[in-house]
């Protein structure tokens, strides 16, 4: 091999290691490239999960209703939404210029849906406990006696529809509207049923497997689960549940029987110790022994104002039973 040939070999092989050395130099390069342009893609991916999240947060917030509850037994005001939870002291007093205010000349607890920050579909819920009773005014001017244990839910557009949600007793004395020249109707929905009026008074019970609505005044149309229609008149009882409704007549002894609630009585005609004493837990916390009540039967007049050991005694006096209330639990002397 002479010099030429070598000269020739040595600088194919100095190309070859240049070449070499220049492509390491790019793949060091790509990569490098690869990893800044795969970390700027997963921070432009974060950072727009994020500020989506934050936006589908605020959206949500916005668009999402709120829930407002006075609950009276427990004495506070809840604001509520898909993301927190506010509760306050329910102060209640005279001041008109309040949300919340008692008008004491009429007996009445006002909610003012105007001194409120709401949209059309945050929703008031008034909750009465045990032994509570509420004489609510609406937007409107009708007037709702709300019983123990109760709930009433209607949303802040309730002068658009007058739609309303029940659960527990209460006694409605609905106010005629006209909208748009109108007549506007008034629901009530429970779970069994859906009550619509346009301007009347009536009571509706609400139970676990049957509901009562007794019509006092005016005309009501009531529809159950079913889709089945039935128009009340006055003195009519719809007995409702899943299958069926039933309606009775009631006579103006019944009417009063089952209306004294409303005007803080207590009223029970010809009625056993039983039904008494389960009626009564609505309004007063203890407990007893089915079992053991003595099948007596009742016709008593009661304020409900009155405490639950008088009430016992009244009881004990028009009857030949004894009962001894003692740690909330009745016990019944042979």
């Amino acid at each position: 091999m002479d010099n030429t040939q070598k000269e020739d070999i040595g600088n194919e092989i100095h190309d070859r290691i240049l070449h070499s050395i220049a492509q390491d130099k790019r793949r060091k390069r790509n990569k490098r490239i690869t990893f800044i342009v795969l970390g700027c893609t997963i921070f432009l991916l974060g950072f727009f999960m994020y500020a989506n999240k934050i936006s589908l947060n605020e959206s949500m917030s916005i668009h999402q209703p709120r829930e407002f509850t006075a609950d009276f037994n427990q004495g506070t005001y809840t604001q509520k939404d898909l993301f927190s939870s506010k509760t306050n002291k329910l102060i209640l007093d005279s001041n008109s210029t309040q949300a919340i205010y008692q008008n004491k000349s009429k007996n009445l607890t006002v909610l003012n849906i105007a001194k409120l920050d709401l949209s059309n579909k945050d929703i008031l819920n008034i909750k009465t406990g045990v032994g509570g009773f509420y004489k609510v005014e609406l937007p409107d001017g009708s007037i709702v006696n709300l019983n123990s244990k109760s709930s009433l839910k209607y949303q802040a557009n309730y002068m658009e529809d007058r739609y309303l949600t029940l659960s527990g007793e209460a006694y409605f004395e609905v106010k005629p509207l006209l909208i748009a020249e109108k007549k506007a109707p008034f629901q009530v929905k429970t779970e069994l049923q859906t009550i619509e009026v346009l301007g009347t008074a009536f009571n509706v019970k609400t139970g676990n497997i049957k509901d009562e609505t007794l019509l006092y005044e005016g005309r009501i149309n009531l529809k159950n689960k079913t889709g089945m229609l039935k128009k009340l008149f006055p003195g009519d009882l719809a007995k409702i549940n899943e299958g069926s409704t039933e309606v009775i007549k009631l006579n103006e002894g019944e009417i009063e029987e089952s209306l004294a609630w409303k005007d803080g009585y207590l009223y029970y005609n010809n009625r056993t110790l039983k039904h008494i004493l389960e009626d009564l837990q609505k309004y007063y916390d203890f407990e007893f022994n089915g079992k053991e009540v003595p099948s007596e039967y009742f016709t008593i007049y009661l304020a409900r104002e009155k405490k639950l050991p008088e009430l016992l005694q009244l009881l004990e006096k028009s009857g030949d039973i004894s009962m001894q209330l003692a740690n909330n639990i009745i016990n019944f002397k042979k």
